[in-house]
């Protein structure tokens, strides 16, 4: 018996070899790079001709490799799987063997939420802090497209979005003091204080637009990208903490010469690695690259053992991280960002 739609998925990729007799595939392997010699020879078997109830497992013949397991949904991402109905087909059939093999994959959509950010004096000062802060010429309709909100209320009321997350004298200090960064799924306003005294007593508030807060809640912020996936082009991975940090990497900076399969992110108060293998897994990236623009205070060796993690669960193809020698981090204009690279790895 064959799982149809996994078995065709297998069947396209670029290195496939079917032994009928013996009912496996194999591949490259995703978890160790596979051979280096021989880009057309693969050592990563998979048993696809499978009795009912009876796990399809994989084994890495590499020397210096081994691994082996039942293949379940994230493997088949981490090989290039974005088709949800494929992946769905893997995760149902091992529920049939036991309901706790593999967690059903669950690719994530934005909410529905539209932005507005109305021309009037209070939003236009805003908009002044960010082009001074950022050395840019941003405007009103600019804000939009990087999902930027100016003003809480006018996104809340715009969304028909009658409950607040917070109470009527706190969200009125958002709302008046407050630059709003839209999350990835638009689930989350990042909202950062603008304010000399820091009025509302933190830098920065996750407001959460509507629902109840969940552990698996994402609070990426993401400038909005397009990638295509059967570009040879490998993805490169730009993060950093926070959402001013990135936009002045991504204005202000050259260091990147790709233009395609290029995203930007900010952290948000979540950790790297849980960040980095999210977008990975939305969007069923395998090979990516990774610049981390780092804050001061944060010391090589943290990312190092990132590095080492991540080589884990990903095919790490360069992985850099950049400070400013001249501030705390990116967010700044040009002629306060000097930038110091350390690669960690370069294949």
């Amino acid at each position: 018996m064959k799982l149809n739609l996994v078995y065709e998925f297998l069947k396209s990729l670029p290195v496939s070899n079917e032994s009928s007799d013996r009912g496996n595939i194999t591949i490259r392997c995703p978890f160790c790079g596979d051979s280096v010699k021989s880009r057309d020879h693969g050592n990563f078997s998979i048993k696809i001709d499978v009795k009912p109830g009876e796990p399809m497992l994989y084994r890495c013949f590499r020397a210096n490799c081994g691994i082996s397991g039942i293949l379940k949904s994230d493997t088949l991402q981490k090989l290039g799987c974005t088709n949800m109905n494929t992946l769905l087909e893997l995760s149902k059939y091992n529920h049939t063997i036991n309901k706790n093999l593999d967690k059903e994959f669950i690719s994530r959509k934005p909410r529905n939420y539209q932005m507005v950010n109305i021309t009037n004096q209070l939003n236009l000062v805003k908009l002044n802090y960010i082009n001074r802060r950022l050395g840019t010429t941003l405007t009103i309709a600019d804000l939009k497209i990087l999902k930027i909100q100016l003003s809480l209320y006018d996104f809340l009321k715009l969304n028909n979005i009658h409950k607040l997350s917070y109470n009527y004298t706190y969200c009125d200090l958002l709302n008046q003091y407050c630059i709003s960064f839209v999350s990835m799924y638009s689930d989350y306003l990042i909202c950062r204080d603008i304010s000399k005294k820091l009025i509302t007593n933190r830098r920065y508030t996750i407001y959460r637009t509507t629902g109840v807060p969940s552990p698996e809640d994402i609070k990426l912020y993401s400038i909005p990208a397009e990638l295509d996936l059967l570009s040879p082009v490998i993805a490169t991975i730009n993060i950093a903490e926070g959402p001013f940090s990135i936009l002045g990497a991504y204005f202000n900076t050259n260091m990147i010469k790709e233009t395609e399969n290029v995203l930007w992110l900010a952290n948000c108060g979540s950790d790297y690695l849980n960040s980095i293998l999210h977008v990975c897994k939305q969007y069923g990236l395998l090979d990516v690259k990774i610049n981390i623009w780092s804050d001061s205070e944060i010391k090589l060796n943290k990312y190092e053992k990132l590095l080492k993690t991540l080589q884990n669960r990903l095919i790490i193809r360069e992985f850099s991280v950049l400070y400013n020698t001249k501030a705390e981090d990116f967010g700044h204009d040009k002629d306060n960002i000097a930038i110091s690279k350390t690669t960690l790895l370069k294949l």
